[in-house]
């Protein structure tokens, strides 16, 4: 076989020593590399044992029984006994230590992953859905412990018994072990074509899986629609079609490999065969002694069980090169939101906020089209707009989820591009119509952006919210566990836990996007009071539909596709004929 052919085999087998793939294996190796490296090392000797073994069993043929040297014998045996029992205890060792290594990686890269995870901006999350990155930070990475543990291990194991073997069966007879060898090349041969049928079944397999994965994370975290429109048959079909076509596949690829391993165990057993009918007519002509020959047909099978592993390895070896690359581009993404490499400081920290002639462009669509305003210190501004205006987006800048297009947003006199991500968004507290709570206490859940905060103000922050009352009233107060997303609170309670750990954190900049939409307008009114006391030196944005939200501003801007349509307080807007005051109309004049 040509060492280029031989190469490429190899190529595939040792399918996670590709470059970015090795990185990832290698760099969270860190504290386990030496003893991993010893481990392979010991583990690629201990193959030797069994040419030793087999050479004492030789001599215990030949020169003990059929030599009737019976005081050879015990020695012999003794040795034979103490090079099994030395092999199994390192073994035993060298399983453990490179299970253990194997569990180190999978633990750095899992803790990598999702550190790299958070670091994404809105782009990444839009790109791998919530079951695509469930599928790859699970049974994807499984593969990275299945590598380390057994793949590599019983790569090298198989090697090095094929090639010892090989040299040893060359000594005892040259004609009949290349008869031998010659079997080989084919078995080459379909792995190597193996490797190229199989591993596209296999690159569908796994995104199918993701799919499947992807259909049951919807359901689940839909189930209150689903129930409420009785579609559970649909549910059931859908995941029924992502099923059946996983199915599939998976069957396509077992029969793929299937049609590769069968002539491959063939000739593995036709290598034994051969052994046996040349060795024994070898040994009945005297070129080979009886001990010879049964060490010829015994390392036969040493010879063909290394291709036949290495067969159902490269079976493997196109799951690990999917999976690991499935989790390259998780790994190594880069956001495209980053730290400037400069951060620069403000001086005040008053919350002033400017947008200057501000374009957001996403998809080749402007969402943002030339928006400019300023809010001073302390001061509110509200913002209204039908569905899709851009209410949303616009706030989302301020936080930088995404970045401008054209122009710039200043707090406190410095573009929000010149803070550090943090420094920024810690000046920004943030509650939405879209509430998330955390399968965590009451309190956990209030005091989530501020943990160490002290139990007087998570009490003061649900007073203020008018949480306090329910809150005393449920389990454990505030040590109750509430769902996940909050599962058994209304709509109006889970605003308003959303609302009391937003105004926990006392930042200078408050953006309350429709927050209130689920509250009757009495408790609004209330709530709006105490906001006003509890937050008075902060500036407030606020996004809402309702005039009883917006009304007290100190500025009012209505949005109508990414534009600034109108602008102005309550009396001044509701005397202008425009979407302000045809919502007020429908909202008082019925």
């Amino acid at each position: 076989m040509k060492k280029l052919d031989f190469y490429q085999i190899m190529g595939y087998t040792f399918s996670i020593m590709k470059k970015n793939t090795f990185n990832i294996y290698w760099s969270n190796m860190k504290g386990v590399r030496a003893a991993f490296i010893i481990s392979l090392i010991l583990r690629s000797i201990l193959p030797l044992g069994s040419i030793f073994q087999s050479d004492i069993t030789k001599n215990i043929v030949d020169e003990g029984l059929v030599a009737k040297n019976f005081d050879l014998l015990p020695m012999l045996v003794l040795a034979l006994i103490a090079i099994q029992l030395i092999r199994s205890v390192f073994n035993y060792i060298l399983r453990i230590v490179l299970h253990n290594t194997s569990q180190t990686v999978l633990l750095n890269v899992r803790k990598n992953l999702y550190s790299n995870m958070q670091r994404q901006d809105m782009d990444f999350f839009k790109k791998y859905p919530t079951g695509e990155l469930m599928s790859r930070m699970s049974s994807d990475l499984d593969w990275i412990r299945y590598s380390i543990s057994f793949f590599l291990p019983n790569i090298l194991d198989a090697l090095v018994t094929f090639i010892s073997t090989l040299i040893y069966l060359l000594f005892i007879n040259v004609p009949l072990t290349l008869c031998l060898l010659v079997c080989t090349p084919p078995l080459f041969i379909l792995t190597r074509g193996m490797s190229t049928k199989v591993r596209p079944f296999y690159q569908k397999m796994r995104a199918k899986m993701a799919d499947l994965n992807k259909v049951v994370q919807e359901n689940i975290a839909g189930n209150r629609v689903v129930k409420a429109f009785a579609t559970e048959g649909f549910e059931v079909e859908k995941f029924d079609k992502e099923n059946e076509e996983l199915r599939s596949i998976q069957i396509n690829a077992t029969n793929r490999f299937i049609l590769f391993k069968t002539p491959m165990d063939f000739i593995a057993t036709f290598m034994a065969a051969v052994a046996l009918v040349g060795g024994g007519y070898m040994a009945i002509k005297g070129n080979i002694s009886i001990g010879e020959l049964s060490i010829l047909i015994s390392l036969s099978w040493s010879l063909s069980v290394p291709l036949r592993t290495l067969g159902r390895l490269m079976n493997d070896s196109q799951k690990i090169q999917t999976a690991t690359e499935r989790i390259q581009p998780i790994y190594y993404a880069e956001p495209s939101i980053v730290n400037p490499e400069n951060p620069v400081t403000p001086e005040k920290n008053d919350g002033e906020i400017v947008f200057d002639h501000v374009t957001l462009e996403l998809d080749g669509r402007k969402i943002l089209d030339d928006v400019s305003f300023k809010i001073g210190k302390g001061q509110t501004l509200a913002i209204m707009g039908p569905t899709g205006s851009g209410k949303t987006f616009l706030t989302n800048l301020i936080l930088r989820l995404y970045d401008v297009t054209e122009g710039r947003i200043l707090i406190d006199g410095v573009d929000v591009r010149d803070y550090d991500i943090k420094e920024l968004r810690r000046k920004i507290a943030v509650s939405t119509q879209d509430v998330f709570l955390f399968s965590e206490t009451i309190e956990g859940n209030i005091c989530y952006g501020v943990p160490d905060i002290p139990v007087e103000e998570v009490v003061e922050a649900a007073k203020t919210v008018h949480a306090y009352d329910f809150i005393v009233h449920t389990t454990d107060g505030f040590d109750t566990i509430i769902g996940e997303r909050g599962v058994g609170l209304s709509g109006g309670q889970k605003q308003r836990l959303a609302l009391a750990r937003a105004i926990a954190v006392k930042a200078p900049i408050l953006i309350l996007d429709d927050t209130t939409s689920a509250l009757d307008m009495e408790t609004e009114h209330e709530i709006r009071e105490r906001l006003k006391e509890y937050c008075s030196k902060a500036t407030q944005l606020i996004v809402a539909q309702r005039i009883s939200s917006v009304s007290f501003a100190d500025r009012i801007i209505v949005l109508k596709d990414g534009k600034i349509s109108e602008d102005g307080t309550h009396d001044e807007l509701i005397k202008n004929d425009g979407y302000y005051k045809e919502i007020y109309e429908l909202q008082y004049n019925d």
